[in-house]
């Protein structure tokens, strides 16, 4: 099935990262509970081939790759990420606290009334994998006690923290000669994050990156297009829905949905009100 998107942007104002996790995500109605209303209000206005969508989109921590400059004292570009590669890095002590606070936030909020996914999708790269467990491990009794008090997990932990992802693998990074943009084997991450569903046609090895050449802005827009097709394919009787993926395809993400641009920084999560239209 195909489908057209309009972003509802009434709802949310998407400000800086700083600002809005403290301000219930740019929320601009009073509370929770007059945001669900309008949800429902939204809902019963849709035509029949028409449902209300709210996307929780967040890009994950800060991984290993993102602070390579600052290791080796050199300029963030490139150069770095070709000189020192890293395959499929996890996150830094800093990515899980950033985590772990998005988490602390999101239970405060739940007990306020702000709606929770019911479904979760996930890039199958390391980074935004342990990013969702740690964020919503706690909707399992899971989660910030699976780590050491200084943030290192412990040896054979369950990197998914039980959460029950749906792995969709148009939803990874730009593909380029990075690295880090190189997953790991399925078994091993399968190993990781043995909660997660990982789909049966996702082969051992990464077959997509490209250790030459680059995924143009076009080829990255349409890629990333698929993998929301196949959330919207899977979710289609669910209304809140999470996806953690990385800042490149968010940005692709975002044009395909109409949500003016915006970087996230490591970390953030968006709440974009959707209107979906089957075509």
């Amino acid at each position: 099935m195909t489908y057209a998107y309009e972003h509802i942007p009434d709802l949310f104002e998407i400000s800086t990262w700083d600002e809005d996790i403290r301000a219930r995500f740019g929320l601009r109605s009073s509370g929770w509970h007059d945001f669900r209303k309008r949800i429902n209000e939204l809902q019963s206005a849709c035509a029949e081939n028409e449902r209300i969508k709210v996307l929780y989109a967040a890009r994950h921590g800060e991984a290993e790759h993102n602070t390579l400059y600052l290791r080796y004292g050199m300029p963030d570009t490139d150069e770095v990420q070709l000189r020192y590669p890293i395959t499929d890095p996890g996150l830094t002590p800093a990515g899980r606290e950033q985590a772990m606070n998005l988490a602390q936030v999101l239970r405060q909020e739940s007990s306020m009334g702000m709606p929770l996914p019911t479904r979760w999708y996930t890039s199958p790269m390391r980074r935004p994998g342990e990013t969702v467990g740690l964020t919503w491990g706690w909707l399992y009794g899971k989660g910030e006690s699976d780590l050491h008090a200084e943030g290192i997990l412990k040896r054979g932990a369950d990197m998914s923290h039980g959460v029950r992802a749906e792995v969709v693998e148009q939803i990874r990074e730009h593909l380029h000669v990075h690295h880090c943009d190189e997953r790991l084997a399925k078994s091993e991450l399968m190993k990781l994050f043995p909660a997660f569903m990982w789909p049966t046609s996702m082969p051992e090895k990464d077959t997509v990156w490209r250790p030459t050449g680059r995924e143009t802005e076009d080829e990255m827009i349409a890629r990333a297009a698929e993998g929301l097709t196949i959330i919207m394919d899977s979710a289609r009787d669910d209304v809140y829905i999470s996806m953690t993926a990385h800042s490149g395809v968010l940005r692709a993400l975002y044009k395909t949905l109409g949500v003016p641009a915006h970087r996230l920084d490591t970390g953030e999560m968006n709440v974009l009100v959707l209107r979906v239209r089957n075509e």
